[in-house]
């Protein structure tokens, strides 16, 4: 690959990208970077309070399991209330 310069803008699109969970080396054969630019990118532009995609998942987990239990809670507020 050629040492081609990238404007910031793009750099930040694939950490965007890669944020929202895409890997790397699949960023880098869509786009035609090198990972390793790639990573570096993500060291230079991912913001520290970014959520991570493990993070991100542990609350849409916990999402759904608030979800559920507020069903459940309506559930029995309509089963308590009609007696």
């Amino acid at each position: 690959m050629s040492s081609q310069k990238y404007d910031e803008s793009f750099k930040k699109k694939i950490v965007q990208l890669h944020l929202e969970g895409r890997a790397p080396t699949e960023l880098g054969k869509e786009y035609k970077v090198s990972p390793t630019a790639i990573y570096s990118w993500i060291k230079l532009y991912a913001d520290e309070t970014a959520v991570s995609l493990k993070e991100f998942t542990n609350i849409q987990k916990e999402n759904t399991r608030l979800k559920q239990e507020v069903e459940i809670l309506k559930q029995a507020m309509a089963i308590m209330t009609t007696k």
